[in-house]
């Protein structure tokens, strides 16, 4: 197997242990708090910080949807092993958070305004969820049209956060 190969597989095998849907929701979550934040925000800390604590608490409600919805079904096993098992299995909607908080944060660190840097951050969480509606349509054997339209929908989720930030900041 080739390093692209390997590369790929290493991705595939990500997506697959902590769940795209997972991801997407962490990042749509992140942007639209970091498109909230930021229409009012001088500080782009107040924004990384508001971000930041929102995603963890998201994270966390999630965690605990996951323990207490899933004890109905799993009677087998304590709250706590559950607990155990949903902070373990439930890392994606954390880590598709960062992506946005750190383009967020590059682009504050080029000198760019936090409206700019918000506005930054969110045209490429419309990127990312167009990739990834692409990448699952792909795999999943749609082409032409119909692989266009699965990644425009997608893209049109980050468009609205965008309507969002515009509307919030005039």
């Amino acid at each position: 197997m080739n390093v692209e190969q390997q590369r790929f597989t290493r991705v595939d095998r990500f997506m697959r242990n902590k769940g795209p849907a997972e991801v997407l929701y962490g990042a749509l979550v992140s942007s639209v708090v970091l498109a909230a934040t930021s229409a009012s925000a001088e500080s782009g800390e107040i924004v990384l910080v508001a971000t930041g604590l929102v995603s963890v608490t998201y994270w966390l409600a999630h965690v605990y949807a996951d323990a207490v919805g899933g004890r109905f079904e799993d009677v087998d096993h304590s709250s706590g092993h559950r607990l155990k098992h949903a902070l373990r299995n439930n890392t994606g909607v954390l880590l598709g958070s960062i992506p946005v908080l750190v383009v967020f944060a590059i682009g504050r660190l080029f000198g760019m305004g936090v409206v700019d840097a918000a506005f930054l951050a969110l045209w490429f969480t419309v990127a990312m969820l167009a990739a990834v509606a692409a990448l699952a349509a792909h795999r999943a054997g749609v082409r032409g049209a119909a692989l266009v339209g699965e990644t425009a929908l997608a893209a049109v989720f980050g468009l609205l956060v965008i309507v969002l930030k515009y509307i919030l900041s005039h």
